[in-house]
């Protein structure tokens, strides 16, 4: 869980009051995080009564983390969705504080400069919040999942939301709205309303009719914000109200919409003491329930599913399984014939993603890994020739530099292919096959990937592919290439060489850069060449000759620091080859790009009512990755093809 500040914009008017945009959805600038509309509406009820403060600086060493009572300016009421804004509006009120009418005084200035047309600052509002998140996207930006809490709503110069002033509220109608909203609030919280009381008699105000049509719906949009429900029961109370409705009314038929929505995922109970309901539509608490199932763990706040059929028939209505979609039987809000297929492709790449990261993608150390933004032919790109810098004189001239690059390129290649759920599988409940898939598709990426990375030191028996001057990678003539089996005198050697190898078109030695930091063995090698790297002393000599390898003052220290080096190549066949390979973060030698992310995508593409769910009752699961791997320079690289 996260704790972010998010900023909205103050609508200021006259008074003590102003209109106030809290938050909008989309990218939170500055956060890299975005959030759905449907989020941001969820969290409406999260910042009633919230107060507010003066820009608190953060607090000193030792003291604790709120804010001050001398920095209070005011609270946070009326908090609502406005499906017209798109945004949380509410009212934002002072507190009879020096600061506060301090700053009044800012919010009426400002009000009155920008009337006049002349240039005011940006004052407006930083909403502290924590948030559950997903991963993030190729673009770095991450996906807000929930609001969980809104911790206080401060006044900030510049705040990075943006939005619109609206309409001053002040005046009569506004403390006439004001005291029947509190009526009408407290009536709807306690429950001791009848269908006879309604809002605006003695025991509240008489406010004037457009007054009055304008803070019952007031009253009407914070409720429901409060109530939490998904937009379509939402829609449903509106419908089923009447013209002249009382807060009774309204009470009713909120509390008919809930059980109306419980029962189609009924909440959990933990320990006696019921979880908090409203923060997920029906749509999304069936997601988590699946989510869950396909992990095998418990639901967080949601009824558990009983297994893959009941999650199929909550989103089908195909009670006959007859691979049809039946809307009309769907009792969960916007289902749609593609929401299942959607839901199942989300979860699956999230479960995958888990998955992957399970497995020893040992190529990782070796490799430089980027991202990609288009399909176009990777370019390795390598950049030499500027050798050591010249001296400048005091007041003399600097002189251009003269550099070169090569390349090399890397073809994408799309790797891919389709498991299919079928109607038989759904109607057995068989999630043991259901949970199976992702791990197959995980397992069969990390193959997928370890055998395009050795081959960049196993193709063409061993000597790699070739490079732009049409040698291949590990050639006499590029000096990489040894024919000894491993030892510490080969592996010596082998430092040696590529130490001395120089850069392009300088001429210049690499030296340290290209010195080798890992060690690449199949197998059968794994042994001996930890035993290189961890030894006291060096391997085959006296006991009191030094290992230069060894690194670390206690035999597990050793050990540790070999393992880190030593990279064992599970797909190598050949039992004696070897290679080393040079820190990618000082020289890159092996580069390797991805177009969508370091792991498959998963794609659902199946309606119900067509393809291969209509002709052969099987719900395709599409797993498809595009990546691009291969040699960028032979100077970091070194390999032994032993006979």
């Amino acid at each position: 869980m996260e704790r972010v500040m998010l900023d909205g914009v103050l609508a200021v008017g006259e008074g003590a009051a102003y209109r106030a945009v809290l938050m909008r959805p989309g990218e939170w600038a500055g956060k890299r995080l975005r959030a759905a509309p449907e989020v941001v509406r969820r969290a409406a009820g999260l910042f009633e009564g919230q107060a507010s403060f003066l820009n608190p600086p953060p607090p000193a060493a030792g003291e604790h983390g709120y804010p001050g009572l001398q920095h209070l300016l005011g609270t946070v009421r009326a908090a609502r969705w406005d499906e017209a804004e798109g945004a949380i509006v509410g009212e934002y009120v002072l507190y009879p504080t020096p600061a506060a009418q301090w700053f009044g005084q800012v919010v009426d200035r400002v009000l009155a400069d920008r009337a006049a047309g002349r240039v005011a600052p940006h004052i407006g509002l930083s909403a502290v919040v924590r948030v559950t998140c997903g991963p993030a996207g190729a673009d770095g930006v991450r996906e807000v999942r929930e609001i969980v809490e809104v911790e206080q709503v401060d006044a900030v110069h510049r705040p990075a939301a943006g939005g619109e002033f609206s309409g001053a509220l002040g005046g009569a109608a506004l403390d006439a709205g004001r005291k029947a909203i509190a009526v009408g609030l407290q009536q709807f919280k306690e429950g001791d309303v009848t269908e006879e009381r309604e809002i605006g008699t003695e025991e509240a105000v008489t406010l004037a009719t457009d007054a009055r049509t304008e803070e019952r719906a007031l009253l009407l949009d914070t409720a429901l914000g409060a109530a939490g429900l998904p937009a379509a029961f939402e829609r449903l109370v509106r419908a089923d109200l009447p013209a002249d409705w009382s807060a009774g009314q309204l009470k009713g038929r909120i509390q008919a919409a809930r059980e109306a929505w419980a029962e189609t995922l009924r909440p959990r109970t933990v320990a006696g003491h019921p979880q908090a309901s409203g923060m997920r539509d029906s749509v999304d608490q069936l997601t988590e329930a699946f989510a869950a199932l396909m992990e095998a763990r418990r639901p967080n706040d949601v009824h558990p599913l009983s297994g893959v059929r009941e999650f199929y028939l909550a989103l089908s209505g195909d009670y006959e399984m007859a691979g049809v979609f039946h809307g009309e039987r769907v009792m969960l809000a916007n289902v749609t014939s593609t929401t299942m297929a959607s839901i199942v492709a989300n979860v699956m790449n999230k479960v995958v993603v888990q998955e992957f990261q399970n497995y020893p993608r040992w190529w990782e150390p070796i490799c430089r890994v980027e991202n990609f933004n288009t399909l176009q032919q990777v370019r390795w790109v390598m950049l030499g020739g500027v050798g050591e810098l010249p001296t400048v004189a005091e007041g003399a001239a600097y002189t251009e530099l003269t550099w070169d690059d090569a390349h090399q390129t890397a073809s994408w290649v799309k790797k891919g292919g389709y498991l299919g759920l079928t109607l038989e599988a759904m109607d057995t409940d068989d999630v043991g096959r259901l949970r199976a898939a992702p791990r197959a598709l995980a397992h069969a990426a990390w193959l997928t990937l370890s055998k395009s990375v050795s081959a960049v030191f196993t193709e063409s028996a061993g000597v790699g592919p070739a490079l732009a001057d049409g040698k291949a990678l590990f050639h006499a003539d590029h000096g990489n290439l040894g024919t000894t089996a491993l030892s510490a005198a080969s592996w010596a050697a082998a430092r040696l060489a590529m130490r001395k190898q120089t850069e392009l078109n300088s001429g210049e030695r690499l030296g340290a850069l290209t010195s080798p930091r890992y060690l690449l063995v199949p197998p059968e090698l794994e042994g001996t060449a930890v035993a290189l790297f961890a030894s006291e002393g060096l391997p085959g000599t006296a006991n009191n000759d030094v290992n230069p390898e060894s690194e670390g003052n206690s035999h597990d220290a050793r050990l540790a620091a070999a393992r880190r080096r030593v990279i064992v190549a599970d797909l190598w066949t050949d039992a004696n080859d070897w290679a080393a390979v040079a820190d990618p973060r000082l020289y890159p030698a092996v580069g390797l790009g991805f177009r969508f992310g370091g792991t498959p995508e998963v794609f659902s593409v199946a309606s119900p009512a067509s393809g291969l769910m209509f002709t052969n009752d099987v719900m395709p699961v599409k797993v498809r990755w595009f990546y691009a791997a291969g040699p960028m320079d032979h100077r970091g690289l070194y390999k032994a093809n032993v006979a």
